[in-house]
């Protein structure tokens, strides 16, 4: 009982070990995770410094890089990709991206390659080059479709749809809003659909489809009100909805809904650069719709601001807007020099759009160099439809040449599977062959094997009924030379010796005694005659001689090869007569197999076979003083196998032990008790 109860205490303290290191391990793991994250969102807080903050997330990187290749890495090096890309830290951003792409591909983690495709779409986005923003927004829109997440490849359709509003494909950005929304559900996904909405009224204004414009305007207002992240969507909406009014003539309404934008008092703290939008576009409106008061005031006022934020796309509008103000005023120098202005604005932020306004506005003030300033708009105008053109036309590819790709790779990958299939097949059908015919050929050699071995067993019974006869014969020989001698070689000596005792001697008594001594003689070569006849009669030993005489011939030819001695002895408690053939012919075969291995590998000089029973049990020793061997290393060979299977074959067991310089010694024992005659 105590040691049952310190056995159980030690195994609690075991577990307990075990636990207590499997929890430090977490904790390491735990305590690792928790500080990359804590640099992260360093990385994120606007109070530091931007110097500080990339610090930060040097340090989330370097930690990171420590970790297991694992989700865990994968997700924290996705997080630090994107804060490089808040922070405009482009090359980082590049780095990390593509270390997370081909992690995600050699974890196989599909939403992770879809992320990284996501983070490209956007810094190509920031960067305005359109045809790759699109190709990694499509790419990730495929990957998300596949694993069917509906949520965010909906968000990846409204980003493809912004992009080709941006090349002026207005029915294309059409169609993927209406694809996005049908991704999001009304209730969950408010704020998305509110997007979506908003892009289809941009979209339906710039195809003077004013109508649908307002009408998609207020169903993305509608979604606003549900959702508590309002932000300043709400006045964004309200400068959309007022450019629609302007671009439809409806001055007096734009301005209502510009001057509604603005009646948010926050709005010029959070969001400084749709504030000055607003003012620069009620400004502009007023003056279309003829009311010039205090027009020039908000113009230059938004015009700071755009300055100060250096939003220079926005400096560019507002150069646009007084450089024509002034042409109203008809004053031409203020008026070329903004319109100029925005001519260099527009080229250095590649804004054709408005680069080709410049170019008008100027054919109109700058009379002198209309025809060069209207010849540059028209050369221009041709150039970039041919290359929003070509624009359009690449997306279209991208998405169709990546769809041919899908199905290509679909495709090829059905034809890989039937080739692979077909060629397991067929290497499943060869082996099966292979292995028939192998198998064919094993049982042929087995059947070969046993009719060989009924052959040799044959063999050895006609040996024995050889040797028996030979016995016979001899046991015959001895029955008649047993016979004559006690029949008529002791007849006649008797009757010669009685003759003798009843002759009447004359002589002296030095002859009569030399007489009795003859006769005396006589009757003693008379016993041992006798006891010859009986012995050459006896055939206790008959048996017992036919077996060991074969064995010992089997051992004496094997001996000739190697040149050892031999002795072969048996116990008299060994009655080979009683004992069944199948157990004498495997024990021959069993002294075969084992003296072969002593001529292929012992060296021995000397090989000593014993036979003995005891309680009904046979036992064969074959020991040897050959160089011997180490059986745990020495795998058997076939001639210990076949001894090990005759055993067994007659419910015997079989021991061997060896020491490597004194030789071997193979015990056999089996039992009588089912064998014997």
């Amino acid at each position: 009982m105590k040691t049952y109860l310190n056995k159980l205490i030690l195994l609690l303290l075991l577990l307990f070990a075990a636990s207590c290191t499997k929890n430090n391990i977490q904790n390491v793991a735990n305590t690792n995770t928790d500080s990359i994250s804590a640099w992260i969102k360093n990385s994120k807080n606007k109070k530091l410094s931007r110097e500080v903050r990339k610090l930060n997330l040097q340090k989330a990187y370097t930690e990171n890089l420590l970790q297991e290749n694992d989700s865990i890495k994968n997700s924290m090096l996705l997080k630090i990709a994107f804060c490089a890309y808040k922070l405009n830290d482009s090359l980082f951003f590049v780095k990390t991206n593509n270390e997370a792409y081909e992690l995600s591909r050699n974890l196989k983690d599909t939403v992770g390659i879809a992320d990284t495709h996501w983070n490209k779409g956007l810094f190509y986005s920031r960067k305005e080059i359109l045809d790759s923003t699109y190709y990694h927004y499509y790419q990730a829109y495929k990957y998300y479709k596949l694993i069917n997440n509906e949520y965010y490849s909906g968000r990846m359709l409204f980003n493809m749809a912004i992009a080709q509003k941006n090349i002026r494909n207005y029915t294309g950005s059409e169609i993927l809003s209406f694809q996005a929304i049908s991704k999001f559900d009304k209730k969950k996904h408010a704020l998305n659909l509110y997007r979506c909405y908003s892009n289809l009224g941009i979209v339906y204004d710039n195809l003077t489809e004013f109508k649908k414009a307002i009408e998609y305007h207020n169903i993305a207002l509608s979604y606003l009100k549900k959702t508590t992240d309002k932000r300043t969507f709400k006045e964004s909406s309200l400068n959309n909805i007022g450019l629609v009014y302007h671009h439809s003539g409806n001055y007096t309404n734009a301005i209502k809904f510009y001057k509604e934008g603005l009646k948010n008092s926050d709005l010029k703290k959070s969001n400084i650069n749709l504030y000055a939008k607003l003012i620069d576009n009620l400004a502009y409106s007023k003056f279309l719709n003829n009311d010039t008061l205090d027009i020039k005031p908000n113009f230059y006022r938004a015009l700071k601001i755009r300055d100060s934020i250096k939003n220079t796309s926005g400096v560019l509008i507002s150069c646009l807007h007084l450089s024509k103000y002034y042409l109203y005023k008809k004053d031409t120098i203020k008026a070329i020099k903004y319109a100029k202005k925005s001519l260099v604005l527009a080229k250095d932020v590649h804004n054709n759009r408005d680069y080709l306004v410049a170019l008008k506005l100027l054919s109109e003030i700058e009379l002198k160099k209309s025809k060069t300033h209207l010849f540059n708009h028209v050369s221009l105008s041709d150039s970039l439809q041919n290359n929003e053109r070509k624009l359009r036309d690449k997306f279209t590819r991208i998405r169709f040449e990546t769809d041919e790709y899908i199905e290509e790779t679909n495709r090829l990958s059905a034809q890989q599977t039937i080739i692979l299939v077909a060629s397991f097949s067929l290497l499943a059908i060869l082996s099966l062959l292979y292995f028939m015919r192998l198998q064919r050929s094993k049982n042929r050699a087995l059947q070969s094997e046993a009719e060989q071995q009924k052959a040799n067993e044959e063999v050895y019974k006609l040996l024995l009924k050889q040797q028996a006869k030979l016995e016979e014969g001899r046991l015959h020989e001895r029955h008649r030379i047993s016979e004559e001698l006690h029949d008529g070689v002791l007849g006649r000596i008797f009757g010669t010796r009685m003759g003798m005792g009843f002759l009447d001697l004359k002589g002296d008594d030095e002859t009569k005694a030399k007489h009795q001594l003859y006769v005396d003689e006589l009757q003693e070569i008379e016993k041992e005659i006798r006891v010859i006849s009986h012995e050459l009669k006896n055939e206790l030993l008959s048996g017992k001689a036919d077996y060991i005489q074969v064995v010992e011939h089997l051992v004496e030819e094997q001996s000739i090869v190697s040149g050892f001695e031999y002795k072969i002895t048996d116990d008299d408690s060994v009655h080979w007569s009683m004992i069944n053939d199948a157990v004498k012919i495997n024990c021959y075969r069993m002294v075969q197999e084992a003296v072969q291995n002593i001529n292929k590998y012992a060296q021995a000089k000397l090989v000593t076979i014993h036979f003995s029973v005891n309680d009904s049990v046979l036992s064969l020793s074959i020991q040897d003083d050959g160089l011997g061997f180490d059986i745990t290393k020495k795998s058997q060979g076939i001639g210990l196998k076949n001894i090990t299977a005759r055993t067994k074959k007659i419910n015997g067991t079989f021991v061997i032990s060896s020491v490597i310089g004194e030789g071997t010694l193979l015990s056999i024992t089996i039992p009588l008790a089912d064998t014997t005659i």
